[in-house]
């Protein structure tokens, strides 16, 4: 009798529910089943999300109506079959985060993705008991967009930039708002008496300012004065040095993360250096290149 190859019967010893956690898992190799499977979904999220908007078109939805909602509901239970799967092999993941069968499942059941596919099952809830209007219902099926950031390495790389660029974007944010309400207040008590009707309080000069440092200028809110002028002006030229700053510094952290995730990951490679730019070696490989 012909034995079984021995990574047959190595797979055989795997539980279900660990070879399915592999499909869901961020962390497990990147398998033509899971390539297929990202994909499926991904294609999936888009055609419901067309749906969605179709579905706001008066004729379109008068003349399909029954297709949007069949749409819908097999979206639905995809999604919620996808979520209780998730959770379900949540313990089988490869990080062990959550190996405890019941805390760990409702540890991972609070991250940002999960909560995610969690909204993309909810509206159907909501609209199936009637908690909420179609408008409010149509904006949370929406939301499934945010699926798609999921197994994306550009929405990776924009988060690894948010995380480490986070206190100078910070920095960044505080000195905008600071100008916004400076700029408001000192355009209120220079327009306030000219412009009672336009400039009729702090708040409502902080739109103004808004308009301005962004570079918009709708024209809604103009300056009439002379100084009210020059004030615009500057606030104009602050905004435009703080947008570039901002911009500046997300594209540097973006190229630097560029970086680190193409080093070579051989033994015998140089590294380059996130900083400098400079030619490193492994350790043991010789002294770092000048």
């Amino acid at each position: 009798m012909t034995s079984e190859p021995t990574e047959m019967l190595q797979r055989r010893e795997i539980p279900f529910r660990a070879r399915l956690s592999g499909l869901f898992d961020d962390n497990a190799p990147r398998t033509l089943a899971v390539r297929i499977f990202n994909t499926a979904l991904a294609a999936l999220i888009i055609f419901n999300v067309l749906a969605v908007v179709l579905e706001s078109v008066g004729w379109l939805n008068s003349r399909y109506a029954t297709t949007f909602v069949t749409i819908e509901r097999v979206a639905t239970a995809i999604f919620a079959l996808e979520y209780v799967l998730r959770v379900w092999t949540a313990v089988d993941y490869r990080s062990g985060k959550f190996r405890n069968p019941v805390w760990g499942r409702l540890h991972y059941m609070r991250g940002f993705f999960p909560l995610i596919d969690l909204v993309a099952v909810l509206p159907a809830l909501l609209g199936f008991f009637g908690a909420v209007d179609l408008r409010v219902l149509r904006l949370l099926r929406l939301l499934r967009m945010i699926k798609l950031t999921r197994h994306s390495h550009v929405f990776s790389l924009l988060w690894a930039v948010l995380r480490e660029e986070a206190r100078a974007i910070a920095a960044i944010i505080f000195v905008l708002f600071l100008t916004l309400t400076i700029s408001a207040a000192l355009m209120y008590m220079i327009e306030g008496d000219v412009q009672p009707a336009v400039f009729s309080s702090i708040p409502a000069a902080m739109w103004w300012a808004i308009e301005t440092v962004t570079t918009v200028g709708y024209g809604d809110m103009v300056p009439m004065t002379t100084l009210g002028r020059i004030l615009g002006g500057i606030v104009s030229i602050v905004g435009i040095g703080t947008l570039a700053l901002f911009s500046g510094l997300i594209t540097a952290g973006y190229l630097n993360q560029l970086r680190l995730r193409r080093a070579p990951l051989h033994e015998d490679d140089e590294f380059i250096c996130p900083h400098c730019g400079g030619a490193l070696r492994p350790r043991g490989k010789g002294r770092p290149a000048a």
